[in-house]
């Protein structure tokens, strides 16, 4: 954009294709609630089992399942089986990237 305002690229430039941005936005919309975002910062620190993600989070195990299970649909995540356990770990950075500028951004209306 320039300084006016208006878009200075050209209407025919190779940018990203359109189904890259729908991807984008299933990605953001898949973290787009405030648990699943303290989850991405919490497996960022290494592999957690559902019972540990239950207790640090404080919510019931049927939430942590279906925001897991969110996270695991949009690729970020993924499960392991261990005996009676699952277990979970981050498997995207970029997820993590992205909670840092976002809580960079907030930072900054304070």
């Amino acid at each position: 954009m320039s300084e006016t305002g208006q878009d200075t690229r050209s209407s025919g430039s190779a940018g990203p294709p359109p189904e890259a941005f729908e991807k984008a936005a299933d990605l953001l919309r898949a973290l787009s609630h405030p648990v699943r975002l303290r989850m991405i910062e919490i497996l960022g620190g290494g592999e957690l089992c559902v019972k540990s993600l239950e207790e640090i989070l404080g919510i019931s195990q049927s939430s942590v399942s279906q925001h897991l299970t969110r996270l695991r649909y949009a690729g970020l995540i993924e499960s392991q089986r261990r005996g009676h356990l699952v277990c979970y770990r981050l498997i995207k950075d970029g997820a993590a990237r992205i909670l840092e500028a976002a809580m960079d951004e907030s930072q900054l209306r304070d």
